[in-house]
């Protein structure tokens, strides 16, 4: 008999009767290597490489220089060691929330169907992978594991205060399945570690996050508390199955809006095939902003031409975050989160610089150009790209994050009164979409961006993006190749030649093939003696 699509708790694989962290455990401890369809295989390699990219980029920053600071004080010894990006061998637990943090602290990581789950999802196994004896097949095992169960607790309580950039606490998931998985814990243990958990979620200040450098450590704490509960489950700690769908559980608790459709089809809808991999530092929107500007770029006489006004047109979501973000900008103020969701700090870098990639943040010659560029960049509103981002397979374009009452309502008020009238099926639909899974080979992202250009002699450079590089819904090859280009060029910049960092590279992308995980190795060299080091290794 064929179960009808429409119920969302029953497939092949779910047990209606089971709380989701039983069946969330025995689908994670059951999964095996070939049992993984090809694709979602090819994605996680993806995620991993762009995670190690972006981690690899960050370590060049100040904010970079500080993680490594924090993360090697007061370290224990043990003779168990992994590789931190920063250029050292530390303790498993410590390697995974540096790694963490220097993949997240630009907002350079990937993201899926429920969140941005690299940090913990890729850096926790991965930790642990090179201290013991697995292969790049159990390492990808555990990675998708643990994405899949966290992704969906990402999106069935995407809507609401907990959703979004505040998600941090999804991370403790991420960790404890990561590294029980990798580690072969036990149905028992696997689902109290899961249990205890998500039976604490914080949510960070937004003054503190954006406004200090307390926001690149948020997802380290989350990910010490997922290895935490899973000792403490080791050591007979126990938690209540039903923590996350019941009455007062974590959904309801959480979120104004819960989406359980969410927690089913394991094994059959895979989110990480539904990866994003970012070219550009930032959210996506600016992303799509700072793509436009470097269209752009290549379009006006450099060095002669002498910008008058720039115009940057987005989503709501996008001028929102800009306009959180400028405030803590000011008097000389430059927190990395803050920056990181600026539009004009990175439509101007692009525009002067050419690039995309963070390294030219600190570059003395150009500041001043930059600076001067940035002051005459204005961030709009626009209605129709927000419209287009809420229609994409999964509604986006709004700050979902900040809802309190009805959906409908809150996007109404987005878009302006005018607007919501002529596109109220949109609007009311936008609601019941955020809480139905889209099929996985249909999940696409329309986050675009529009940038006009004037210049002081009187011309007008325009540029429209609908979406940046790397977004789902493009070719998988497209999205490789950006994690790819993003991975290789961080070596490069780091100090190794181009055929050294494309081989490399493409060790990452096939880490599954390896026989025992050592990311140094891969690299091509001990990372105690930094990344670029002996070409010949």
């Amino acid at each position: 008999m064929h179960t009808p699509e429409w119920l969302p708790f029953v497939d092949e694989t779910d047990r209606p009767d089971e709380p989701f962290v039983e069946r969330a455990a025995r689908w994670a401890i059951d999964l095996s290597y070939r049992e993984i369809p090809k694709p979602v295989r090819r994605a996680a390699t993806i995620q991993l490489t762009s995670s190690v990219g972006a981690a690899l980029w960050t370590r060049m920053q100040p904010v970079g220089a500080r993680i490594e600071r924090v993360i090697t004080t007061g370290t224990s010894t043990r003779s168990e060691t992994a590789t931190f990006l920063g250029g050292k061998q530390l303790p498993p637990a410590e390697t995974a929330r540096g790694n963490a943090a220097l993949s997240g602290a630009l907002e350079f990581d990937g993201r899926l169907l429920g969140g941005t789950t690299s940090p913990s999802c890729v850096f926790v196994p991965l930790a642990y992978a090179e201290t013991t004896d697995a292969d790049g097949a159990d390492l990808l095992v555990a990675q998708i594991a643990a994405n899949e169960i966290t992704a969906r607790l990402g999106a069935a309580a995407a809507v609401g205060p907990f959703g979004g950039p505040n998600a941090a606490w999804m991370h403790a998931v991420g960790a404890a399945v990561g590294r029980g998985v990798l580690e072969g814990d036990g149905l028992e243990t696997l689902a109290d570690a899961i249990s205890i958990a998500v039976s604490a979620p914080s949510r960070p200040i937004e003054r503190a996050v954006l406004g200090s450098d307390v926001g690149v450590w948020t997802i380290g704490r989350s990910i010490q508390t997922g290895i935490a509960a899973l000792d403490g489950a080791r050591a007979g700690l126990s938690g209540r199955r039903d923590v996350v769908e019941a009455a007062a559980g974590l959904l309801k608790s959480v979120s104004p809006h819960p989406a359980e459709a969410y927690l089913s089809a394991l094994g059959s809808r895979w989110h990480t095939e539904t990866l994003s991999v970012a070219a550009a530092p930032g959210t996506p929107s600016v992303a799509a902003a700072t793509e436009a500007g470097l269209k752009i770029r290549g379009q006006f006489d450099r060095g002669r031409t002498t910008i008058d006004r720039v115009d940057v047109y987005g989503p709501h979501a996008m001028a929102s975050a800009n306009e959180g973000a400028r405030q803590y900008l000011g008097d000389g103020q430059t927190p990395t989160a803050a920056l990181a969701r600026s539009v004009p700090d990175a439509v101007a870098r692009t525009l002067v610089t050419g690039e995309t990639v963070p390294g030219q943040i600190d570059r003395d010659d150009e500041r001043g150009a930059v600076e001067r560029v940035r002051e005459r960049i204005r961030v709009h509103h626009d209605p129709d790209i927000t419209l287009a981002a809420l229609r994409s397979a999964v509604p986006e374009g709004v700050e979902f994050e900040t809802v309190t009452g009805s959906v409908a309502a809150h996007v109404a008020k987005a878009l302006g009164l005018a607007r919501a009238l002529r596109h109220a099926p949109t609007v009311f639909r936008t609601g019941r979409r955020l809480e139905t899974p889209p099929r996985t080979g249909e999940f696409e992202r329309h986050i675009g961006a529009r940038v006009v250009v004037r210049t002081a002699d009187g011309h007008a450079f325009e540029a429209t993006v609908a979406r940046p590089p790397g977004s789902a819904g493009v070719p998988p090859a497209e999205i490789r190749a950006v994690a790819r280009s993003k991975c290789r060029k961080a070596l490069e910049a780091l100090g190794c030649s181009e055929p050294n960092a494309r081989t490399r590279t493409d060790r990452l992308l096939a880490i599954d093939e390896a026989g025992r995980v050592r990311i140094d190795r891969l690299l091509g060299e001990s990372a105690t003696r930094g990344i670029a080091g002996n070409e010949n290794t």
